[in-house]
């Protein structure tokens, strides 16, 4: 038996985003619909993640995707900007492995 490897090249981006959560009996609202913007499987996967809440409204944060196609970083970028409350989404850093 021969083990294969995967000789796919992925490419890693990070995205600094800033939002405002909405008021809700549950807090972090606006980070759940971040990340659920993020389509999850073998072409594309979520690999950090860090927000913080400032004065209980206002989201800063940064998280960082891994995808096997460079188009996939263009619709989640689209994805992202949908995002109710999001004040700004940048691009920050990109790099393959």
């Amino acid at each position: 038996m021969t083990a294969t490897t995967s000789s796919l090249a992925y490419r890693q981006t990070t995205f600094q985003i800033i939002g405002f959560d909405r008021p809700a009996i549950r807090r972090l609202n606006f980070v759940g619909d971040v990340t659920n913007s993020i389509p999850q499987g073998e072409q594309c996967r979520l690999t950090n993640l860090s927000f913080e809440v400032n004065a209980g409204v206002r989201v800063d944060g940064w998280l960082t995707v891994r995808v096997q196609d460079e188009r996939q970083v263009a619709t989640i970028s689209r994805q992202l900007q949908a995002v109710r409350g999001l004040v700004s989404v940048k691009q920050l850093e990109s790099g393959t492995n």
